[in-house]
C-alpha cells in the first residue's frame, strides 16, 4: 500500500485520469473538521490572475516559496476566495462547514503578527487555462483573529520581499499605483463588472512575463519543483529580482521589460538564487544559462518576453475603458502567447507570426479572433498550437474556427444522477508497454444541481507486459470519491464548459477541471471527447455513451474492477 501511496500521489493516480486529473495535495484533520478555536488565526481572501479557482493556498512560515510539511494549506474555491466567500455568504472555516467547505479554509494555531501566504496551480477563471506560476502577498501587524477580505495578485507578490514601506511606496510610485490599490479588485472594482484598466495591465504584464523567465530558467535547473525542499517553479526567484531591479535603477515597470540589458540583470540575479538553492541542497549543478556579461542563452526568453509585454500594453491600454468581453479577449490572447513561450524548444516561428497578426491590414481579422476569444466557447489550447499563417488562419471563418471548441461540443448541462465512462483509446503495444486506462464517474445529485458530490472507478494500467506483469503503481480498480461543481453554470445560466473536482484518495485531496472537447468517429463508432487538465498537461478521453442515467455505484474495489475489465487480456 504505500508503494501505492507513493506512486499515486503525483504520477500514477494523477495520470489515470489526465494521464490523469488531478492536482497538488491537501487537507489535515482539523481542516476537515472544520473546527474554529479562539487559539487560531483565520487568513481570507481572493486570488487573482483572473480569478484563480482550486488553486492552492498556503501559510508560507519561512518564506521560502516552498509549501513545507508542517506549513497550513487550503484550496481557492469556484471564485478564487479562500476562507470566506462574500458572494455566497459561506464561511468555510464555520464549525458548520461540511466536509467539501472545510477543503477552502485556511488557518493556522501559531499566532503570529507576520505571514507570507502564496497560492500555486488551480486554473485562470477567465482564460480557462491552467494557472503557472505563483502569488504571494507579505502581511504585517496582524490581529489575533488574522486577515480578512485580502486581495493576493500579482502586484502584491512584486512587493512580497520588498522589506521597507518607503521602498513599497517608490516601486507602486513607477507603476503609477499606491498601497491601497494592492487591495482593489481590479477586474470587478465596484461589484459590477467594472474593471481597473491601469491595474489590470500591470498585473497582467508583470505575472506573464515572470513566468515566460521562469519557465526558461526551471527547464535548466529541472530539479526545480521535483526535489523535495525546492519552489514549484522559479517565479519564487524572478519576482524579487524584478522588483529589485526596479528599485536599484528607480525604473518604471515598463522600461525595465522593455530594455534588455535590464532584463538580463533580472535573469542573472534570479539563476544566481537557483544556484544557491542547489547547491545548499546538494543537487546537480547544471552549467550557467548565461550571465550578464555573455547574454546570448538569455537572448530569446527576453525576446519573447518582450514580446508579452508589448502585446498587454497593445490590448490592456492603461486608464481606458475595457468591459468584461475586452478583458477576456484580451487575456485569453495574452495566454495563448504564454502558452506558445513556455512550449518553445528551440526558436518557434509562429510566436513572431502571432505578433505580426495584431499588425494586420485586415482588422477584421483581428476582431474575429478577439470577438470569438471572448465567447464561453473560446478555445484557447486550439489557438496555441496554431502557427497564426497559412490558409488555416487568412479568413475570418478560418480564424474563428482554430479559436473556437470543435464543431459539435456540447455544454455541460447536467451532471447530478449520471454516470460518465471515459477512455484512452491508446492500448499501447505487446510485449512490455500495454496500457489500459479508463475511469468511470457516478455523479450525485439531480439535474438541477450545480455541484455535488461523486464516486469514481479508476483504472490504469501502464507499461505492462504481456505475461501479466504491470507496472508499478498500476490498479485494475480502485475506489475514489470527492466533488464536483459546474463552473459558470448559474439559475440564469444553464451551461457550463469546466467542471472542476475535488477527489479524495488514500487520505489526500486533488484537484482537477473536465470539459467538453466535441465528437469524433472512428471506424463506426462517434464518440464525445472530454479533456482533463494536470499542471499544465492535458490529456484527451473519449466516451463511447457520453452522460447516462446512474443506475447502481459500486462500493468496493472489487466492484470497480468488474465496472472496467481489462482490454489488453491481462
Amino acid at each position: 500500500m504505500n508503494n501505492l501511496i507513493k506512486t499515486f500521489s503525483k504520477s500514477k493516480l494523477a495520470l489515470a485520469l489526465t494521464t490523469g486529473i488531478f492536482l497538488s495535495a491537501c487537507g489535515g484533520t482539523d481542516q476537515d473538521e472544520g473546527t474554529v478555536s479562539t487559539s487560531e488565526q483565520i487568513f481570507s481572501g481572493k486570488a487573482i490572475d483572473g480569478y484563480l479557482a482550486r488553486s492552492t493556498v498556503f501559510i508560507d512560515t519561512n518564506n521560502d516559496g516552498i509549501r513545507n510539511a508542517w506549513e497550513p494549506y487550503a484550496f481557492t474555491d469556484n471564485e478564487g476566495y479562500y476562507s470566506y466567500n462574500p458572494n455566497t455568504g459561506i464561511n468555510y472555516c464555520a464549525t458548520s462547514a461540511t466536509a467539501n467547505e472545510a477543503l477552502y479554509c485556511l488557518r493556522t494555531n501559531a499566532i503570529s503578527t507576520t505571514a507570507v501566504i502564496r497560492i500555486d496551480g488551480g486554473y485562470d477563471i477567465t482564460t480557462g487555462e491552467p494557472f503557472v506560476g505563483q502569488l504571494s502577498r507579505r502581511f504585517e501587524n496582524i490581529e489575533s483573529d488574522g486577515v480578512s477580505d485580502s486581495i493576493i495578485s500579482p502586484l502584491t507578490t512584486l512587493l512580497t520581499n520588498v522589506e521597507t514601506e518607503t521602498d513599497r511606496t517608490s516601486l507602486l510610485s513607477t507603476i503609477n499605483l499606491t498601497t491601497s490599490d494592492l487591495d482593489v479588485d481590479y477586474i470587478d472594482v465596484d461589484g459590477s463588472g467594472t474593471i481597473d484598466s491601469n491595474i489590470f495591465n500591470a498585473a497582467l504584464k508583470v505575472h506573464k512575463v515572470a513566468t515566460i523567465l521562469s519557465d526558461r530558467l526551471t527547464d535548466t535547473y529541472n530539479e526545480i519543483g521535483e526535489e523535495l525542499g525546492t519552489p514549484n517553479d522559479a517565479t519564487s526567484t524572478v519576482y524579487p529580482q524584478l522588483a529589485q531591479q526596479m528599485l536599484n535603477t528607480s525604473s518604471s515597470l515598463d522600461t525595465v521589460l522593455r530594455d534588455n540589458n535590464q532584463m538580463a540583470t533580472v535573469l542573472d540575479n534570479a539563476e544566481n538564487s537557483l544556484r544557491d538553492l542547489y547547491i545548499r541542497k546538494d543537487l546537480n549543478l547544471p552549467s550557467d544559462m548565461g550571465s550578464v556579461e555573455n547574454p546570448a542563452n538569455f537572448s530569446r526568453v527576453i525576446d519573447v518576453s518582450n514580446s508579452v509585454s508589448d502585446l498587454v500594453n497593445r490590448l490592456v491600454i492603461p486608464n481606458a475603458f475595457i468591459d468584461e468581453q475586452g478583458l477576456k479577449a484580451s487575456a485569453r490572447v495574452v495566454e495563448t502567447l504564454v502558452i506558445k513561450g513556455l512550449k518553445e524548444v528551440n526558436t518557434d516561428p509562429s510566436i513572431d507570426n502571432m505578433v505580426s497578426f495584431f499588425d494586420n491590414d485586415d482588422q477584421s481579422l483581428v476582431d474575429t479572433l478577439l470577438a470569438t476569444l471572448a465567447s464561453d466557447t473560446a478555445d484557447v489550447t486550439s489557438l496555441a498550437n496554431n502557427d497564426f499563417t497559412g490558409t488555416d488562419f487568412d479568413s475570418v471563418e478560418e480564424i474563428a474556427e482554430a479559436s473556437s471548441l470543435p464543431s459539435g461540443t456540447q455544454a455541460f448541462n447536467t451532471f447530478g444522477g449520471k454516470t460518465l465512462k471515459v477512455s484512452d483509446l491508446d492500448l499501447g503495444s505487446a510485449p512490455n508497454n500495454l496500457e489500459d486506462k479508463e475511469v468511470e464517474f457516478y455523479f450525485n445529485g439531480t439535474h438541477e444541481d450545480l455541484d455535488g458530490s461523486f464516486t469514481a472507478c479508476v483504472k490504469y494500467i501502464d507499461d505492462a507486459s504481456s505475461d501479466g506483469t504491470l507496472g508499478d503503481g498500476n490498479t485494475r480498480g480502485e475506489l475514489v470519491d470527492g466533488f464536483w461543481s459546474l463552473l459558470g453554470k448559474s439559475e440564469t445560466s444553464s451551461e457550463s464548459y469546466s467542471a472542476l473536482l475535488v477527489i479524495s484518495f488514500l487520505g489526500s485531496t486533488y484537484q482537477a477541471v473536465l470539459k467538453p472537447a466535441g465528437n469524433e468517429t472512428l471506424g463506426e463508432v462517434t464518440y464525445s471527447k472530454v479533456r482533463f487538465d494536470l499542471d499544465g498537461e492535458l490529456k484527451t478521453y473519449h466516451s463511447e455513451e457520453g452522460f447516462i442515467t446512474t443506475e447502481t455505484i459500486p462500493t468496493t474495489n472489487a466492484e470497480c474492477q468488474e465496472r472496467l475489465p481489462s482490454r489488453i487480456g491481462l
